[in-house]
Order: structure tokens, then sequence, then C-alpha cells
């Protein structure tokens, strides 16, 4: 029996790892490996693609402090602008990724040897002094201590039945796809990173290029596009059965935007995120010394990475004493 059980393997998780006294962790994550929203997608001889986080910009000196700890961060320099009928250069700030990936930011404080990935927990039950926790193969894992660093949905679901003291709200996450392109070396993004105004489709497009990652094909230019809110909210529904379809309604209005055609377009792909925004919430994280229970994400106050690592910072402080 495992001392603590950990529920997804994303920046929380990363953070508790770095700030629990206790190391006997078993981490388990329904996805390949490491990163939540923090992913990162390596696609072979076209490179690599930060399709969930695109950077951190720290506003709190610790945390800043926190990310440099890790040596495999470094700064995303270049001009990032806004498209708005004209183009407008951005204000600088400190943005940060990963060396190789922005799962980089994840995976130097996992234990991956102590992860179970492409586990899905499907139920929660507190037994005498201890856990049970029953996974999508009705596979029986037991530990002292469960916390739970997953979207609010998946939250609600596995506590709904359990007599805790804590505040079930209402829904507030929204979904968000991103689009993953490589086109032929083209001159025309000179920038790092543009924010897209008053398109009801497309907020975001990143230059990966501009990354400088050893694995990026030097002879392409690679881009991540990121919907607006209210296009994956409209869509979400509809994507399983017409992921292809919202993949060309995405590419053919970048396409329109930036006036390349689509013979330039060598690699495209789409991922749908489901818990992809959040709006901001005053809840506390919730730890239950009697079950020994938490409770934490980023959707307690917002969605950034930097709110993450605060309400997990938290929750560990909480535990530890």
């Amino acid at each position: 029996m495992n001392n603590i059980a950990i529920l997804g393997a994303g920046f929380s998780t990363s953070t508790l790892c770095y700030y629990l006294n206790e190391k006997d962790i078993k981490v388990f994550e329904k996805a390949r490996g490491p990163g939540g929203r923090s992913s990162t997608r390596k696609v072979d001889d076209i490179g690599v693609f930060d399709h969930g986080l695109q950077y951190i910009s720290p506003k709190d000196k610790k945390f800043s402090e926190f990310l440099k700890l890790n040596k495999s961060v470094k700064r995303w320099d270049g001009d990032f602008v806004e498209i708005d009928g004209k183009v407008s250069i951005l204000p600088t700030s400190e943005k940060l990724i990963g060396i190789t990936g922005n799962n980089d930011f994840v995976k130097s404080n996992i234990n991956l040897d102590q992860c179970h990935f492409k586990t899905r927990i499907e139920k929660i039950e507190y037994q005498n002094d201890h856990w049970k926790l029953i996974d999508d193969s009705s596979n029986k894992h037991l530990a002292k201590k469960i916390i739970l660093t997953l979207p609010q949905e998946q939250t609600n679901i596995l506590i709904k039945d359990l007599d805790l003291k804590f505040e079930i709200k209402e829904n507030f996450m929204k979904p968000c796809f991103t689009v993953m392109l490589a086109l032929k070396e083209s001159p025309i993004f000179k920038h790092s990173g543009y924010i897209i105004k008053n398109n009801k489709i497309i907020s975001w497009c990143a230059n990966e290029s501009s990354k400088f990652r050893d694995l990026n094909n030097k002879d392409l230019t690679l881009l991540t596009l990121q919907t607006t809110e209210e296009y994956g909210f409209a869509n979400f529904k509809r994507y399983r059965e017409n992921k292809e379809h919202i993949l060309n309604e995405i590419l053919n209005e970048f396409l329109d935007i930036f006036k390349i055609d689509d013979s330039e377009v060598i690699h495209k792909n789409v991922h749908g995120w489901l818990y992809a925004f959040s709006e901001n919430q005053s809840s506390e994280v919730f730890w239950d010394d009697k079950k020994n229970i938490g409770i934490t994400g980023d959707w307690f106050t917002g969605g950034r990475a930097e709110n993450a690592w605060i309400n997990a910072k938290l929750l560990s402080e909480k535990i530890n004493n």
C-alpha cells in the first residue's frame, strides 16, 4: 500500500511531488505520459508541438524561481504580435518553455517509475483508514492518502457519492481545439507568437520553429493554432464524428488569415481539449485530515499554470502540517 495516490500527472502533480514531505507516491494518469495541459506532441520527421500550454510567463517571483530550478526550462524569445486588421508588436515579457517540449515543466519532479500511465481511475472508495482505487481494467490499488488533480467535471464524478465537506460547484470548464501544422519553410512567419483578434475561429498562432528545438525539421515551418472559447464550445459535441471537417475548417480560416495556399501544408492534425479554459473561482484547496483526501487544480482560482502551482503548494503545506 502506497502512502499517497495522486490522480493526474500535470502541473499540479509535479508541484505536489516537489513540495510534499512524503515521497512514497503513486501517480495515475489516463494519458500515455506526464504533462496534462502542458502536453507535448512529437511527430517523426516533423518536430515538436506544444499542443496544450504554450508557455509560462511567471508573475510571482517565487514561482519564477521555482521554474528556473528546472534545468530543462529556457526563455522563448522573439516578437509577439497582435493581428487586428494590422500587425502590432506587443510589449516584451518573459516567456518560458521546455527545452525539448513543455512537458519538461512536469517531468522533472515526477518519478516516472512511480506512474501508472494509460490508467483511468473509475471509482474511489474510503475503507476504514485507507482508500481503494478501481481503474478502467478493474484493477484495485490501495493508498493511505489520495489527491485529485483532475478537471472539475472528472473530480465531481469521482467524489459525488462520498461524504465530503466539499462544495461541488457548477461546471465552468470550456473546450478548445488545437491544430498542429507543418508548412513548407515559409518566410512570412517572422514572429514567435500571434494573437488573433476579432476572429470567430482562431485566437492564437505559435511559431513552434522559433523555439529552436533539436527535433524540429529545419526545412519546415511548424505552427500551433488554438481556437476561441466560443468555437470550441459550439463544436465540441460534433468533434469525434466530424474531426476532419473541424480540422479543415480551422485550417482554411488560418490559410485565409495569412494568405497561404493549401499546397504549402505538409502535416496537419487536431486535438480537442474538453477542459481547456476555466473561469476564476474563489474556492480554497480542499484537505480532509480525517479521511486523508485532497483536491486541487488550476480551476480553483483560474486556468494558468501559476494558479496550479499556488494551489498545489498550499495543499502540500496543509498535508505536511
